[in-house]
């Protein structure tokens, strides 16, 4: 049951006696800090240890907003050329053919790294400076609190209890506003 459904059979006077709630866990063991995990990442990615590196783990799906999570990762590299960022997850490779299509309508994709699916998530979530939720819509994200585990900050949009995960340890804006979630 998701926080805010809590707080709606609460309004509604659900009989929450009745109800059985199983939270979401996360195996504490495999997502942790994890300082050597920075140092692999980036050799395999060809970067310095001193590069910030911005990850979005998702699916390939239109609820995650890759394509907003694209523009903001631009938005950035204006800003700040040195900022790299890592898009992981089922369909996000390079031989997905949309996806590239939306890249090329960048000027400059030298900072993103499309690793696709990965069975090393820990290590990935460890290595970030910081991790990114562009999403329309969600339920409960996993994917935040592995890398709140890790003690990387988060980046969300207010889609599902993103905002409710991240609460005061991170930054939450409107679902859409890509400006501030490259601010």
């Amino acid at each position: 049951c998701s926080i805010k459904a809590k707080r709606v059979h609460a309004e509604y006077g659900y009989d929450e006696s009745r109800m059985v709630v199983v939270p979401n866990g996360f195996d504490l063991g495999r997502f942790k800090p994890d300082d050597s995990a920075r140092q692999l990442i980036r050799d395999e990615l060809s970067l310095s240890q001193e590069t910030p590196l911005v990850g979005l783990v998702a699916r390939y799906n239109p609820q995650k907003n890759i394509e907003g999570f694209l523009i903001a990762a631009d938005l950035v590299v204006k800003a700040r050329s040195d900022v790299h960022f890592v898009l992981v997850g089922k369909g996000l490779e390079k031989s997905n053919a949309p996806l590239m299509d939306y890249v090329k309508k960048f000027s400059d994709a030298a900072n993103l790294h499309f690793l696709g699916r990965r069975d090393d998530i820990p290590k990935i979530m460890a290595s970030l400076d910081l991790l990114v939720s562009s999403s329309h819509g969600e339920a409960f994200p996993n994917v935040l609190g592995e890398a709140m585990a890790c003690e990387v900050p988060c980046v969300v949009t207010d889609a599902g209890d993103s905002a409710d995960i991240v609460g005061d340890t991170g930054m939450v804006v409107d679902v859409g506003d890509m400006e501030g979630l490259s601010r």
